[in-house]
């Protein structure tokens, strides 16, 4: 073959041939349903993994026990109006909540402690700052305004 001519290729279409080569290599499917992504928004009914803590476990219950105390809180500081004077703060503590909830169920119990720690001092802070706004008439609710039944929200 000495007498044969040699193509050039130029270099965009090889450019082109790798980066759509680097991206369709990058398909996968889609996770499993609840199993990723959104799924970080809804509580799982049940842990998924083989290795995980399970209920009985005194570890497991006791973190579980936490969180529910720590959600009861949450609770109660929204029925006090948090929700409407402190919209930011009471979101970004249901999302704690939810990323506790999951670490739970994931078999991550240390990193679940550590989310519960921050999360109480951030409920701390949360109902600090909404005692001081409420105390100070900057933010009116139902329940600091004095209606006679609680109101719906």
């Amino acid at each position: 073959m000495r007498g044969a001519a040699r193509v050039r290729v130029p270099v965009e279409v090889l450019l082109s041939w790798a980066v759509t080569a680097c991206v369709l290599s990058a398909c996968t499917w889609w996770p499993p349903f609840g199993g990723g992504g959104m799924a970080e928004l809804s509580r799982p009914d049940r842990p998924k993994c083989t290795g995980c803590l399970r209920p009985p476990d005194p570890t497991w219950q006791e973190l579980d026990t936490q969180r529910q105390l720590a959600q009861d809180r949450l609770e109660i500081l929204v029925l006090r109006g948090a929700q409407w004077c402190l919209p930011g703060q009471v979101v970004a503590a249901r999302d704690l909540q939810t990323r506790i909830v999951r670490e739970l169920f994931g078999g991550l119990p240390l990193d679940a402690a550590n989310d519960l720690i921050v999360a109480r001092a951030r409920l701390a802070e949360l109902e600090r700052r909404l005692d001081y706004i409420q105390g100070s008439g900057a933010c009116m609710t139902a329940a600091t305004a004095g209606a006679p039944y609680p109101v719906a929200d």
